[in-house]
């Protein structure tokens, strides 16, 4: 076995679920959703994260299509994300299931020590500018890496 334990387990996740991950191969943002999200929502969230300082290629799409809780928790421990984006009230329940806890929609949670910001239907919220506005204040709930 070569590398350090995170990479074996990382390794090791996408090699289980990676039928059902796109984007960056270690995100610092894991953006989980029941269906896929349009180019236009996982540009929004790829904005969000650039704007608090995650860089360019920060985001790892996760679909939970056939996932049950326990699979979902594996996979998002060998992803180990930062940050969690619960893209629709689906998911966060979903989530509150793998992580034996409440994660509320419209608002920001710990789970394991990384936050999590989940919402009712994100791809609703980028209709209307006032909307967007408010996808942007729950995703600046998110941690800054930037100074």
């Amino acid at each position: 076995m070569t590398g350090n334990k995170y990479e074996v387990a990382l390794d090791e996740t996408w090699d289980l679920f990676g039928s059902l991950m796109s984007g960056a191969r270690s995100g610092l943002v894991g953006v989980i959703s029941a269906e896929p999200l349009s180019d236009a929502a996982q540009n929004a969230v790829k904005s969000s994260a650039k704007a608090l300082g995650y860089g360019d290629d920060a985001c790892t799409f996760i679909l939970t299509e056939g996932l049950e809780e326990h699979a979902l928790f594996v996979l998002l421990e060998g992803l180990d994300p930062l940050c969690l984006v619960a893209a629709d009230g689906k998911t966060a329940a979903l989530l509150g299931q793998a992580y034996r806890c409440s994660v509320p929609t419209g608002d920001a949670c710990r789970l394991f020590g990384r936050t999590a910001v989940s919402f009712i239907d994100f791809e609703s919220l980028l209709k209307t500018p006032q909307d967007k506005q408010i996808a942007w204040a729950l995703l600046k709930k998110l941690p800054k890496l930037n100074s």
